[in-house]
């Protein structure tokens, strides 16, 4: 084993990274490919677990998904990361394409971090190049995968993220109207407009809601696997 004096710079100040992810075929498929990429890799199932690795290891940047099951979600892990160590590197690879399907704002969250789409990364360099940018803040914007325009459902406003999933939920119109505190005719309303811009017909409602729920859940799914 080389000496401190034989080691190259890269081996000195080898960066560290803790992957936070509740699938472990994932979770183990992104820390082999990481530790291939020269990185110091720690791994977390849990937001719980993700607080004690990230606290044990003091890592420069973390590799997050935002659904991590029951508990606490990936975003309150950031959340906490952006208050009480600001200068750790967030990357969020997820299945959500923005996280306003969580019901979150990124810029509330953590406005420095990454946000890539599992559905929409088309080369595993995209998440050496997104750590990357998060470690030295620069070009940050490029790997906002929640700001492109050809993401799924792009087109929806917050509010009609909100009454989607509630839909999806299998909630009735006076069910929505007693969640979001409206009346029952600014409910209406905002169903007419969110199954229009996702094409669909209002007037053909049953189908109508069945397929708006098919769509939302198809956002938050996990990617089917390929043989």
């Amino acid at each position: 084993m080389p000496s401190a004096e034989q080691k190259t710079p890269n081996e000195l100040f080898q960066r560290s990274i803790v992957i936070v992810e509740d699938d472990s075929f994932m979770r183990s498929l992104l820390a082999e490919y990481l530790e291939k990429s020269g990185f110091l890799v720690s791994t977390a199932s849990s937001a719980a677990d993700a607080r004690r690795q990230i606290n044990a290891v003091d890592p420069d940047a973390v590799v997050i998904d935002i659904d991590l099951g029951p508990g606490q979600s990936g975003l309150d892990v950031a959340a906490a990361l952006n208050t009480e160590a600001n200068e750790v590197g967030i990357v969020f690879l997820t299945n959500y394409s923005d996280p306003r399907f969580a019901g979150e704002e990124l810029t509330r969250v953590h406005p420095k971090a990454a946000y890539l789409n599992k559905h929409m990364i088309e080369d595993s360099s995209t998440l050496l190049l997104a750590l990357n940018a998060v470690l030295v803040e620069r070009d940050v914007e490029a790997y906002r995968y929640d700001k492109r325009a050809d993401r799924p459902m792009a087109r929806l406003s917050a509010s009609q993220i909100q009454a989607l999933r509630l839909l999806a939920d299998g909630k009735t119109n006076q069910q929505i109207a007693e969640a979001r505190q409206r009346s029952i005719e600014a409910t209406e309303s905002l169903i007419t407009r969110t199954l229009a811009a996702l094409g669909l017909d209002s007037n053909a409602d049953i189908n109508a809601r069945v397929f708006a729920a098919r769509e939302f859940m198809s956002q938050i799914a996990p990617p089917r696997k390929t043989d």
